[in-house]
């Protein structure tokens, strides 16, 4: 009985691993004539006020040979009407086809990257929704709880309190001497 457990308990195991499907946040792919194109966050997830890039890797051919001139393809980024042109530069000599353009993303939310001009003698046009931008709590550890932060008054909130106070008596204190005298 009790290998039968063993043996139920490891079956159910494997197949919580094996249909354990879930979202993973990968880069995009589209397919422009013979160019494939790969786009996304240079970091992820991408977190509010962190400062990141967009990252656009260029493959041609079934080969997928590196395509090293992009210099007329334009990249865009859009969010909440709002549009700014990227400038693509390498990622590195080590990474040829591969592309980023530095942003900083200031707001929670999807982004569009906005792909145009030409590769080669071919059109580019497209939209990519790249993964959501996220609040800095989704990485944020150990969590900082805002309510007690506000309301903790803290040694120097208190020093400075007993500061004022002797120095109020102390100006009593001498302007009171200060009138006997007279």
């Amino acid at each position: 009985m009790k290998n039968k457990m063993k043996v139920l308990t490891l079956l159910f195991t494997l197949s919580l691993v094996i249909f354990n499907f879930q979202n993973v946040f990968a880069h995009e792919g589209i397919t422009v004539g013979d160019y494939d194109l790969e786009i996304g966050w240079l970091t992820e997830p991408p977190i509010t006020g962190q400062m990141n890039a967009v990252v656009v890797n260029v493959t041609k051919g079934e080969d997928e040979e590196p395509v090293e001139d992009v210099s007329n393809l334009t990249v865009n980024v859009s969010y909440g009407g709002q549009n700014k042109a990227l400038i693509l530069q390498p990622l590195g000599e080590d990474t040829p086809g591969q592309f980023v353009a530095p942003i900083l993303p200031m707001v929670q939310g999807q982004y569009t990257i906005q792909l145009g001009g030409r590769l080669g003698d071919t059109d580019v046009s497209a939209d990519v929704d790249v993964e959501e931008v996220q609040s800095p709590i989704a990485i944020q550890f150990p969590i900082v709880d805002s309510s007690s932060q506000g309301n903790s008054f803290g040694l120097t909130g208190w020093l400075s309190i007993f500061g004022i106070i002797f120095g109020l008596a102390g100006t009593i204190i001498g302007v009171m001497a200060f009138r006997k005298k007279s």
